[in-house]
């Protein structure tokens, strides 16, 4: 079975590790809670709570159905195996996770812009204009491509660090130029 923690270099930090697994079931089952599951296991209650839950088999929209085929596809390729028992899991992005309106797909590898020099980068909660700006990456920050996406074309989904923190994650349609990086990576 293959089980693989990823670990972010780019961050350059050692609170960045954490287990992909955990992070593919999480963002599969926020699609569920969106769509309003009834959670049975402990740690679906646990994280999602059940207070707004109406179904056990709720009807997802067209991206909603892609993006937790690709993230079964991932979790099947992983040999992901969750333990639901427990109450928990360590997901130091989660809180950015939540704010999302479109759910991006993780990835098992990354790739980055160190030393961002260029020009405001918004990050918005969907891959749409309309959707709200949750951070920004500005210029000395990393910029990180470490998620996929279904189908949201023009739009890339990107994680920001600066000092190896975590500082916003989003959707951004801005075109990161390489030139305008100290270095690139991955």
């Amino acid at each position: 079975m293959k089980h693989l923690v990823l670990i972010f270099t780019l961050m350059a930090s050692p609170a960045a590790a954490y287990d992909i697994c955990d992070e593919l079931w999480f963002i599969r089952n926020l699609t569920f809670d969106r769509a309003g599951y009834c959670f049975g296991s402990t740690l679906g209650q646990a994280l999602f709570d059940n207070a707004n839950c109406v179904t056990k088999n709720p009807t997802l929209s067209r991206d909603a159905q892609a993006t937790v085929a690709k993230l079964g596809e991932m979790e099947d390729w992983m040999g992901c195996d969750v333990d639901t028992s427990q109450r928990y899991l360590d997901l130091p992005n989660e809180g950015f996770l939540r704010q999302l309106q479109d759910l991006p797909v993780p990835t098992d590898t990354g790739s980055g812009c160190i030393g961002w020099r260029g020009p405001d980068v918004p990050l918005r909660a969907g891959h749409d204009m309309s959707a709200p700006i949750l951070s920004v990456g500005r210029a000395g920050a990393n910029i990180i491509w470490n998620y996929d996406w279904v189908d949201a074309p023009g739009w890339e989904f990107l994680s920001v660090t600066r000092d190896g923190v975590l500082i916003g994650m989003g959707w951004s349609n801005s075109y990161i130029d390489p030139e305008l990086c100290t270095q690139l990576a991955g």
